[in-house]
């Protein structure tokens, strides 16, 4: 009896002492507030891209809405191409800035860090996606070069390029250790 009860608690250890941290388990959704209404979407793509000619890399996170009508794409850059994954901070997501004209020295896209990519689905089967002027901007929380783990927070206001209405509004978005997977 002695016996069955060691390997018994020798089992268990080892099995306990393998559980994998719940801090770490990845996550294959990020939430966000689409004009007022709550929305999960479902990550399809997850990717860092590198491009060491340029030494710039570039970090795609796509998602799908759970009911099908919505696609929202985040895309951050940095001016490196080491690494594995994304420098902690905060990115600008505007991809057209306005050029100051007294500036003519200053290149403002270059305070642009990242842009996001809002499809609907049409009813034929495939998405129409806009061009919108966005102001907006990502947290990087954290980013886990190691596992490829990134976590943040996010909003942005997209507007209709002639009018400046707003068309879409995202706020208290929110993504939590999703995985991804490096290019090159």
């Amino acid at each position: 009896m002695k016996k069955s009860t060691s390997v018994l608690l020798i089992a268990t250890l080892f099995f306990t002492a393998c559980k994998k941290d719940s801090s770490t388990k990845t996550s294959s959704t990020f939430t966000a507030s689409v004009n007022g209404q709550a929305t999960t979407f479902n990550v399809f793509q997850a990717t860092l891209l590198r491009s060491t000619g340029d030494n710039e890399k570039r970090m795609d996170i796509a998602g799908t809405s759970t009911d099908g009508s919505k696609q929202f794409i985040i895309t951050l850059g940095i001016e490196t191409a080491t690494g594995n994954g994304m420098t902690v901070k905060s990115y600008v997501l505007n991809a057209f800035p306005e050029d100051d004209p007294s500036t003519p020295n200053i290149d403002e896209s270059a305070t642009t860090q990242g842009f996001t990519t809002y499809s609907t689905k049409m009813s034929g089967g495939g998405w129409l996606t806009d061009v919108y002027n966005e102001q907006g901007l990502f947290n990087l929380s954290s980013c886990d070069s190691t596992n490829h783990i990134i976590s943040g927070t996010f909003q942005t206001t997209l507007r209709d390029m002639t009018s400046g209405d707003i068309v879409v509004d995202i706020k208290d978005g929110k993504m939590s250790n999703i995985k991804y997977t490096v290019m090159n």
